[in-house]
């Protein structure tokens, strides 16, 4: 027996008996009556609580305060943001629910059976750069936690240039706090709500001490938030405001697509609109709030420039208290292997499924996932807010672009007539297979989504670059106008050149209660493209 043949899934299946496309059991629909349907409202609300309360999210509104914006305006950037994300993510999530489908399997429904590889591809990049963003954070928690222990480690040798953007200690903290995840990514989506929960009522308590430490310190909201707008650049203060409201899109644009993934395992399809508007336009929010607070009250309290307070940890590195230094540390870290393994190695291991239906399942893809992030090399992303905000802001683009479209394709142009069987078979006859497996309007669509934001990314990318200011401004509602405009053009391609609809009957969740359809949906698939 060869290699490959000892590294296939017992559950996976090349559909070439029954013409249906490779699948496993990652892959399959979730029927509204499965065991498996384990989330309910305190669990959907639970992962939003564990999404608010981590570092990327806290230096969203820090992030802001640094480019000149009083803490007022950045906390509304940072709520403009969520509420403009919050659409997608609920359209998206209501799809997982009611059909039980990942995002993988849907985005099939606007790319065609081939096209959607390189859907999940644009997706699956991100996570991993993600993942190695948030292990990176959390070994400079890890850090902070051994130096409150042994404070020796502070004297740790350096023997990395300066270009490296990295030290030796930061390093090894990066590595330390890899393996210590390991164990982490083999728990199964359906039993990440206890951690989700544990998070739940861990960080907003932490979260609370901290904003009650800087309010008190700062002696009161005055001192913190008084403080005027101040662009040092000249840049126009709205412009600033919507690169903030921008690079608050950013960490939520991967979620917004991701949701599915999750919200397949609901109990009760209903629940996820309100969980989701509450989650991200309210309890997300609370953690910029917070950010914002602790870094404009840092510069207040310590005389340092937010430039440097922007970084929670590097405040918690100036208090005069070993033990608070080491629990702020551990709660951070914490923090960082909830929203790492729920945004990122679940998303990744859904993608790399796709493409390798036979070999990869969720818990291959996310060990994979944790490998593949060391080269992301985010001691880069990290280097300044500076790089971070921008960081947001230019992968945000693409992931609005796929947002757009299948939001389009799913809610306005099928009016939610999706058939499901269609989305695992390869027959030409299918409905989502198009030419050759690919739907051309969705990639036409993607591109003319991304160009208008094409030279702002390159002056990003490039600073030395000649960019008109107007393409410069623009830039700075990169997701917006990437999600507006592929949608837009993805619906004109359509009603140009119209797609085949779903023709079954008991396929779609038209003039059908969707719970209901959900379960004859699923039943009939099931035995035929899944049972191997």
């Amino acid at each position: 027996m060869g290699l490959l043949s000892r590294l296939e899934l017992p559950s996976a299946s090349d559909g070439k008996e029954s013409n249906e496309t490779a699948t496993n059991k990652d892959l399959q629909p979730i029927p509204l009556n499965s065991p498996e349907r384990t989330w309910s409202w305190p669990s959907l609300l639970g992962f939003w609580i564990a999404e608010a309360f981590s570092i990327s999210m806290y230096q969203v509104s820090s992030t802001a305060v640094t480019k000149g914006l009083n803490p007022g305006l950045a906390i509304l950037a940072v709520f403009i943001g969520h509420a403009l994300v919050c659409v997608p993510a609920m359209l998206d999530g209501y799809v997982g629910a009611t059909l039980g489908i990942n995002f993988p399997v849907y985005c099939r429904s606007a790319f065609g059976m081939r096209g959607s590889k390189f859907a999940v591809l644009v997706r699956g990049i991100v996570a991993v750069i993600w993942f190695g963003t948030q292990s990176y954070q959390g070994g400079q928690c890890l850090a902070i936690m051994i130096s409150a222990i042994w404070p020796s480690f502070n004297h740790f040798p350096n023997h990395l240039p300066a270009s490296a953007h990295v030290t030796s200690t930061q390093l090894l903290c990066f590595f330390l706090f890899i393996i210590i995840q390991l164990p982490l990514l083999y728990l199964n989506v359906s039993h990440l709500r206890y951690m989700f929960m544990a998070k739940t009522f861990i960080m907003p308590a932490f979260g609370l001490t901290l904003f009650i430490w800087a309010l008190v310190q700062a002696k009161g909201f005055g001192p913190t938030f008084h403080k005027p707008t101040h662009i040092a650049d000249g840049t126009p203060v709205a412009v600033v405001f919507f690169q903030c409201v921008t690079a608050a899109i950013g960490p939520k644009a991967t979620l917004a697509l991701n949701m599915p993934d999750f919200t397949r395992y609901a109990k009760r399809p209903r629940e996820v609109f309100w969980t989701q508007a509450v989650g991200l336009m309210v309890l997300v929010t609370m953690c910029g709030v917070l950010g914002a607070t602790v870094t404009s009250a840092a510069t207040v309290i310590y005389k340092v420039p937010a430039s440097k307070a922007w970084n929670p940890l590097y405040v918690a590195q100036l208090w005069d208290n070993r033990a608070a230094q080491f629990f702020a540390g551990a709660c951070w870290a914490f923090a960082v292997i909830g929203t790492n393994i729920s945004a990122n190695s679940v998303s990744f291991s859904n993608d790399l499924s796709l493409w390798f239906p036979k070999y990869i399942n969720n818990r291959r893809g996310a060990f994979i996932c944790a490998l593949l992030s060391v080269g992301a090399v985010p001691w880069y992303i990290q280097n300044s807010a500076k790089s971070f905000s921008s960081f947001l802001g230019s992968y945000g683009l693409f992931l609005g672009a796929l947002a757009g479209i299948l939001v389009c394709d799913f809610w306005i142009i099928r009016r939610k007539q999706l058939s499901l069987s269609a989305l695992y078979s390869r027959s030409p006859a299918a409905a989502h297979w198009f030419w050759q497996g690919f739907n051309w309007r969705a990639f036409v669509a993607f591109a003319c989504g991304i160009v208008p934001n094409m030279p702002g990314l390159a002056k990003t990318c490039n600073a030395r670059l000649h960019i008109p200011k107007g393409a410069i401004y623009l830039y700075s509602l990169a997701w917006l106008i990437s999600i507006l405009v592929a949608g837009l053009v993805y619906w004109a391609l359509h009603k140009i050149s119209p797609m085949a609809a779903s023709v079954d009957p008991a396929d779609v969740l038209n003039g059908v209660d969707s719970e209901t359809a959900s379960d004859v949906v699923v039943e009939k698939t099931k035995g035929k493209a899944f049972d191997v």
